[in-house]
């Protein structure tokens, strides 16, 4: 009876109904009273009677037009599941990638938005722009000295190119993974186990440089790429807490030495003086003397001094 009324007696149903019609490429939404109420998906015809309740409408070419319009956005959220829009959101420090019939169309900045479905099935890939860190946890990697050892390595990346992030490569978190990965590998498997401890802070700079310029190509910039940890095998662990005791207990066996031979040459010095000089043995006497003394409460001397020390080196010698 609508589709009757409205093409054989159109004038009439002009004048008892307001009409709303969509072809293939366009929506409607519906205002009763000024109020939206309700939308018409494309090739539909609805009628609504002209009575105390006033109906207008606004016909949308969608291929023209796929994004709602700013002003109707949140009146279609009220709305409800039932709208055929496709709403995305992008945060501050994103952009977001608007795709249609898989065909990207532009970039997005931070904002609420919303797509008509009609236009043919749109979506939005959001990117994060800031700087990230990437983590590849527990990597087996035979040294340049054939020693089995697991490595923890990150890095710092930030895409400046969202575009050719997506378009480039499918995943490319995925392939900084995989490149940072085969660096890495390629970078310790010419070292020995001494050489990548010595320097455990990064990796070779040429194998970091290669990284960056492929990384580049996909718009993706990458920033540092270091060691956050070193695994050794158990009994390399051993032997290598063996080698680093020996090595202490060298050096202290070293500086006990030099001691030694700083003290024995020190001696050698003061006898060679007091050789040349009674007054210094004369010295020396007197400081024996006195630490003697320190150790008792009376001293009597008999005989004069000379006898006193005299006595002193007695006693020395019978000890």
């Amino acid at each position: 009876m609508r589709d009757y009324l409205a093409k054989e007696r159109r004038e009439i149903a002009a004048r008892y109904f307001t009409i709303v019609e969509t072809n293939d490429a366009e929506v409607a939404v519906v205002f009763l009273d000024g109020k939206l109420a309700l939308t018409v998906a494309p090739s539909k015809r609805m009628l609504f009677w002209r009575g105390p309740v006033e109906a207008t409408a606004q016909v949308i070419g969608v291929k023209e037009q796929p994004e709602v319009p700013a002003e109707l956005l949140n009146a279609l959220v009220r709305l409800g599941s039932g709208v055929p829009v496709t709403y995305a959101t992008v945060d501050e420090g994103h952009t977001g990638l608007l795709f249609i019939q898989n065909r990207f169309v532009r970039a997005l900045g931070p904002g609420f938005y919303g797509f008509w479905n009609a236009a043919g099935s749109p979506r939005v890939e959001v990117v994060d722009l800031r700087l990230q860190t990437l983590e590849i946890p527990g990597q087996e990697i035979l040294t340049g000295d054939k020693v089995s050892i697991r490595v923890n390595v990150w890095a710092e990346f930030q895409v400046v190119d969202a575009v050719k992030a997506k378009e480039s490569v499918k995943d490319y978190a995925k392939h900084l993974y995989r490149t940072v990965q085969r660096g890495v590998r390629q970078a310790l498997g010419r070292r020995t186990l001494e050489e990548i401890l010595a320097e455990k802070a990064g990796i070779d700079e040429t194998v970091e440089a290669e990284v960056r310029k492929e990384m580049e190509a996909f718009g993706v910039r990458v920033g540092a790429i270091a060691l956050k940890d070193i695994i050794l095998p158990g009994v390399m662990s051993e032997i290598l807490n063996q080698v680093v005791t020996a090595e202490k207990q060298a050096q202290a066996n070293l500086i006990r030495r030099r001691e030694e031979t700083a003290a024995t040459r020190s001696l050698a010095n003061t006898a060679k003086l007091m050789e040349d000089n009674p007054l210094l043995v004369r010295l020396k006497e007197l400081e024996t003397l006195e630490k003697v003394a320190e150790k008792v409460e009376k001293i009597h001397v008999h005989g004069g001094f000379d006898t006193l020390l005299q006595r002193v080196i007695t006693l020395s010698d019978d000890k």
